[in-house]
């Protein structure tokens, strides 16, 4: 699926670089990215996993063997992983991070000062790319990541702040992953506050 407007770069063998309009059902190969822009959606699938890509941000599909990988370079991308039986496993990274599923749901985000992975179901394992540091996450909370800094947010400190509590990621109005956004923009820079705080207390 495609909403507005977001193109595909694919790489030649040559190595020149074409460009071409995105469409639902175009076929999409290891290496190439999907640029999306302002108001755009794509809904990206590959075999056991959907991922909503979303406005302003740079995707690539880096890896589409038995071990898929992909890349959020920068912007917003909520995925679906169904259960990966095997040896096989699913990685999605970032500039900062990797997070290696074999059946899960999460949200990841990066904006060239935070990184950050929205737990919604499953398991992960986490790897900060910058301090080496490896977390296994199967619990209800989001992950910060600043450099070799981390902090997490829980559902109980959302709760004290004031802040719904939800995994409400997507910015279609009918998404296929799961349901809409609708914090507004005051509760969205709250949130962003208080994470400024925790990065700031530590050491």
């Amino acid at each position: 699926m495609v909403k507005g407007s977001a193109v595909i770069e694919h790489i030649e063998a040559d190595g020149t670089k074409k460009t071409r309009a995105a469409r639902a059902g175009e076929k999409v190969f290891a290496t190439d990215a999907i640029v999306t822009a302002d108001s755009s959606d794509v809904i990206f699938e590959v075999q056991r996993a959907r991922m909503e890509i979303q406005q302003n941000t740079r995707f690539v599909y880096e890896r589409s063997d038995a071990d898929k990988q992909v890349y959020v370079q920068h912007g917003n991308v909520w995925t679906e992983v169904s259960k990966i039986e095997g040896h096989r496993r699913f990685a999605l990274r970032t500039p900062t991070t990797i997070a290696a599923v074999r059946g899960t749901k999460f949200f990841t985000f990066t904006d060239g000062t935070n990184t950050g992975t929205c737990h919604c179901e499953g398991k992960i394992a986490f790897k900060n790319l910058v301090s080496g540091k490896e977390e296994e996450n199967d619990r209800d909370y989001i992950m910060y990541y600043r450099d070799k800094k981390a902090v997490k947010v829980t559902v109980e400190e959302l709760k004290k702040i004031g802040l719904p509590v939800g995994h409400n990621h997507s910015e279609l109005d009918k998404g296929s992953i799961g349901k809409k956004n609708n914090l507004s923009p005051a509760q969205m820079k709250k949130m962003q506050d208080y994470v400024d705080k925790k990065f700031a207390a530590l050491r």
